[in-house]
């Protein structure tokens, strides 16, 4: 795997949008703006993430005092096939856009992409957005929730929002690092359990980031890791110590803490590219944590993969992040 330092890349500033489901006394208080209608005065749910996108990217662009004339680069990925939501809320802004996918770890792509134009001085600035829908992807990997199809309790609950971030030469979260995380596949195939098949592929991006940086886990006062569910978190600990004989106490997962099985018994935990951001930007980046490494995780999986009962591989990519308040 690949590692890469970064010198002059900064998150300056984000805007988070969510779903009625997601505003828990966790965020509520924190986020920029909470939906109540998943349609979004649209008529398809699909229709109304590509809204959700939308005015996540304009209510990032009105904080920052910017105009769209003013941002380099638009990079953004989201669940729907073709990456639809991202490719037709792009289409209301001038910005030349990356469209990019890695599933739930989308947004650690986007950093990274984001911080290599700007490290080498190709671009001044860029907006990673990204977005995820419980109804869309319900309907798209699963069942349409009007079925109401009883789910396992293993299933993750994706979050529904979107979530943007300007990445520029400065402010107060400095990308210091990366690493881009391959391809894992140990030939598991439940769709429903993405944790178990994301889990692997965390454990081998946490452990080549620390090897490669020559670092210790306790070197981070906090490692989070994007959607593995409350499973999905037992299972990547548990590969990490029988593997690579390692134990990581300071280790936690965005889509537990977003939806944590006290009050939501029936789900694993939250799922999505926008669990991470979520977490990290309206309640770790709030509380007296200095250097984060987070890590996006990604089931790559599709409803053509599914039916053709193919196995289940996963990619997640590293960032470490500095805060310099």
């Amino acid at each position: 795997m690949k590692t890469i330092k970064f010198h002059n890349s900064f998150i300056n500033s984000n805007f988070t949008l969510l779903g009625r489901n997601e505003h828990s006394p966790i965020l509520e208080s924190k986020v920029d703006k909470i939906l109540n209608d998943y349609y979004n005065n649209e008529k398809t749910t699909e229709l109304g993430e590509m809204s959700y996108q939308r005015e996540s990217i304009n209510g990032l662009l009105n904080k920052i005092k910017k105009n769209e004339k003013e941002i380099d680069l638009l990079i953004g990925g989201d669940l729907q096939n073709q990456i639809l939501a991202t490719n037709f809320s792009a289409k209301n802004f001038e910005i030349s856009l990356l469209g990019i996918y890695s599933a739930c770890a989308t947004f650690t792509e986007g950093l990274i992409i984001a911080s290599s134009f700007i490290e080498g001085n190709l671009v001044k600035n860029a907006i990673v957005t990204t977005s995820s829908h419980n109804l869309v992807s319900e309907k798209q990997f699963r069942f349409p929730v009007e079925y109401g199809a009883i789910k396992k309790k293993i299933n993750t609950f994706t979050a529904t929002g979107s979530v943007s971030t300007y990445v520029t030469t400065e402010g107060n979260i400095k990308i210091e690092s990366a690493t881009i995380g391959k391809v894992v596949d140990l030939n598991y195939s439940d769709p429903n359990n993405m944790g178990a098949c994301m889990a692997p592929s965390a454990a081998e991006t946490i452990y080549e980031h620390l090897k490669s940086m020559g670092r210790k886990p306790e070197y981070y006062d906090l490692i989070l890791t994007g959607d593995l569910g409350e499973y999905g978190v037992k299972i990547l600990k548990d590969y990490l110590n029988k593997k690579y004989n390692m134990t990581i106490d300071n280790l936690f997962d965005s889509g537990v803490i977003l939806f944590d099985a006290e009050n939501n018994p029936c789900i694993a935990g939250g799922s999505g590219p926008i669990c991470l951001p979520l977490i990290l930007f309206n309640k770790v980046s709030k509380i007296k944590h200095r250097k984060i490494l987070i890590v996006g995780t990604g089931s790559l999986h599709s409803t053509l993969s599914s039916n053709l009962k193919l196995s289940v591989p996963s990619i997640s990519h590293a960032v470490s992040l500095e805060v310099v308040k």
